[in-house]
């Protein structure tokens, strides 16, 4: 992949993310490890600038998504029933 093309993917990545913490709550909050808790507006901050929090954050959503539409995350619900 160029590089031009891995920028662009990280940009719609991005936009993707902050997207999904848009329509969050307002009042969200998220622990994102050694970088403490977070409220939902600087969590957009971080991606918006794409710093070392926001690319975490990036990553975190994009795993979660990942799980999601793999089925691996109901898999791992279900089996705590």
């Amino acid at each position: 992949m160029s590089e031009e093309n891995s920028k662009k993917n990280e940009e719609e990545l991005r936009e993707l993310v902050l997207a999904r913490l848009e329509i969050m709550p307002s009042n969200l909050k998220l622990s994102i490890g050694n970088y403490g808790t977070l409220t939902k507006q600087e969590l957009i901050e971080h991606v918006r600038k794409g710093d070392d929090k926001g690319m975490q954050i990036v990553k975190m959503q994009m795993n979660f998504i990942r799980a999601l539409s793999s089925g691996k995350l109901i898999e791992a619900l279900n089996k705590n029933e």
